[in-house]
């Protein structure tokens, strides 16, 4: 490789990168994107003070640190361009170029320790190179980059590369004599800490630094320096996960009380995850789109050891592969790395966490070690058997190969209805796929104007087949009734498979029971009281109904109350029951105001907004209290 195409073919990559998502952008917001930017009010608060942006930091909910790195670029995003979809895909598409240069320099640093210390220099830059551009340009990214809630998986990812980078830069320079163990270190922690407070899963760049230390670098170093390294490692690797397998034993329960809002168990997990993994490499290395998805749960869980059929065979050949990766750690450490740095890569999200099964974007780090080792392992054979200059050209097809099918996938998701039938046709066993292709259906008649009821009609099959692949699931169930807006009557075999699923379902929905009743509420639903009544109470039997989500089913009832039966003292007994269970809160005090004025009780009126105006430190309802003054004001004018 000459000296000027060293500089100018990884940018090639990287524009090529851009041009395969560029198609993509133009979708909108899915799934979790809008709990945790759409509909976050907090994060929406930003105005250039420290306060609100140290709310809007600590915004999220997802996972024990609340990711508040993630959230502040996603703060930095509506603060600048305001809640466009295009706008945060943008930065995403960035980040992931980012990623694709500190991955491409990274292996620059890796390729000379899997290799023979012999290996011609252009060569090992031509794989580094490689197999950049293959995690790059792979297809299976495609729902970690345009999913924007995934950033936080990207911002994860860059700062673990950008610690390893160091770690790796910093042992070159120990290894030629020069000072680096404070660079190793201090990288790591520097650039962990970054990670782990974008994304949980940050923590393992430890244990991926130990995977390139002891497959790649050995712990070749002065007595003094291999002392330090071991200790770093057992302080930052070893004993992390003795504490947290010792409060495991202390805990036990810990770990099941997450399992009782799963439709699987723990056992069923770890049974469930070596055939995953299995999927995940297939997916690696047989690229084809239509096996990915942003939904995967109609790979079903094990069940035991022998069902599905693919159980055990996982189990025993993941075995076999980690015995093979000890046993070859000297003679083929390119394969010994692909294997540690896969597993290290999804020991925290497919083993014992009681998250989901299927996540694709799980292997976004992940998948470079397989990427990386492969290449390794093919490189000598490829190019005895092809010549300098073929070998070249073969690599350069396959990476235009590659690209060609991130274009057509990031195609699919540059627009949220081709997106929803595309994945539920590849996906027909998706109680997900289903239930989204059905709701896109509807939402398919009201932007383009047409009469919405031929639409829901249609939609019917669709949320019953999700229904019924997925018993306790709230979402195919409540847009299925739903979808008898503006008719005379609900069937009740739809209310009472509703109203199960309500009082049984893992994880409540409070935003889809809130949906159902606001529709009735406001007329369009026809639901007796006595419906409305047993859905209530089965919401509120719930064992996974906590107290806020208890104290928003009391005030969306009250409000029913209040607009449908005309019963304003059951409407304020409701709201008060409201605001008992979630004290806090200053919305259902507000409500409290506003029913004290609707029944002209000014004193009570302005009792309840001055304490909502204590609640709201945030100033979250700043306006819609401000309204509540006036009109109190108002009403104590002599007319």
């Amino acid at each position: 490789m000459k000296s000027g195409s060293r500089h100018y073919t990884p940018l090639a990559i990287l524009l090529l990168g851009a041009l395969a998502y560029v198609r993509g952008l133009f979708g909108g917001f899915l799934f979790d994107d809008y709990p945790n930017i759409v509909s976050n009010t907090l994060l929406q608060t930003v105005d250039g003070s420290l306060f609100h942006w140290m709310i809007a930091a600590l915004s999220s909910g997802a996972g024990l640190l609340r990711r508040p790195v993630s959230m502040l670029s996603f703060a930095l995003n509506f603060y600048w361009f305001g809640m466009s979809p295009l706008a945060f895909k943008i930065v995403n598409l960035a980040i992931h170029l980012l990623n694709g240069w500190l991955v491409y320099r990274l292996g620059l640093r890796l390729v000379p320790q899997l290799v023979s210390r012999n290996e011609d220099p252009d060569r090992a830059r031509g794989i580094a190179l490689f197999a950049a551009g293959l995690w790059l340009l792979h297809p299976l990214n495609v729902s970690g980059v345009m999913y924007v809630v995934q950033r936080m998986n990207e911002l994860s990812a860059s700062f673990t590369l950008a610690g390893l980078l160091c770690y790796a830069e910093g042992r070159l320079r120990m290894s030629q004599g020069r000072p680096g163990l404070f660079l190793c270190c201090g990288g790591i922690l520097a650039f962990g800490t970054l990670a782990t407070f974008s994304k949980e899963n940050g923590v393992l760049i430890t244990a991926y630094a130990l995977v390139i230390e002891a497959i790649g670098f050995r712990f070749a170093a002065p007595a003094q320096a291999r002392g330090v390294l071991g200790g770093f490692f057992i302080l930052t690797v070893l004993a992390p996960c003795l504490a947290f397998a010792i409060y495991l034993g202390l805990h036990p329960g810990w770990l099941q009380h997450g399992y009782a809002e799963r439709t699987f168990t723990l056992e069923q997990r770890l049974l469930t995850e070596p055939r995953v993994l299995f999927h995940y490499l297939l997916w690696i290395f047989v690229p084809w789109p239509a096996w990915m998805s942003l939904y995967h749960d109609d790979i079903p869980a094990a069940t035991d050891w022998l069902h599905p059929l693919g159980t055990l065979p996982a189990i025993l050949a993941w075995l076999v592969l980690m015995a093979l990766a000890v046993a070859l750690r000297r003679r083929q450490t390119a394969f010994t790395f692909a294997v540690a740095w896969f597993l290290v890569g999804h020991s925290m999200e497919s083993t014992v966490l009681p998250l989901e099964l299927v996540f694709e974007h799980r292997n976004y780090l992940p998948m470079y070690g397989p990427l990386l080792g492969a290449t390794v392992l093919a490189a000598p054979a490829v190019s005895q058997r092809l010549g300098r200059r073929r070998a070249m050209a073969a690599a350069a097809f396959a990476l235009l190969a590659l690209s060609t099918l991130t274009a057509l996938r990031a195609y699919t998701w540059g627009d949220n209805f081709r997106l929803a039938f595309v994945t539920a046709a590849d996906h027909p066993d998706s109680p997900r796929a289903l239930y989204d292709a059905g709701r896109t259906l509807i939402q398919e008649a009201e932007a383009e104007g047409r009469p919405v009821k031929a639409a829901q009609i249609e939609a019917r099959a669709d949320f019953q087949r999700a229904a019924a692949l997925d018993p306790l699931s709230v979402f195919s169930s409540a847009a299925l009734v739903l979808s008898y807006s503006d008719e005379p009557q609900v069937p009740p075999a739809a209310i009472e498979d509703l109203r199960f699923r309500f009082e049984h379902t893992g994880i409540f929905q409070i935003a889809v029971f809130s949906s159902v009743l606001r529709a009735a509420t406001d007329g369009k639903l026809a639901l007796s009281p006595t419906d409305i009544e047993s859905l209530v109470k089965a919401a509120l039997d719930n064992p996974s109904t906590g107290n806020s989500m208890r104290a928003q089913i009391l005030n969306d009832y009250g409000r029913y109350q209040f607009v449908r039966r005309n019963d304003a003292q059951q409407a304020v007994t409701l709201t008060l029951a409201a605001v008992a269970q979630d004290p806090s809160n200053p919305l259902f005090r507000i409500n409290l105001a506003k029913l004290a004025l609707a029944l002209n009780r000014v004193d009570k009126a302005q009792e309840a907004i001055e304490a909502a105006q204590r609640l709201d430190h945030a100033d979250l309802y700043r306006k819609d209290i401000a309204g509540i003054m006036t009109q109190i004001a108002a009403a104590r004018t002599p007319h």
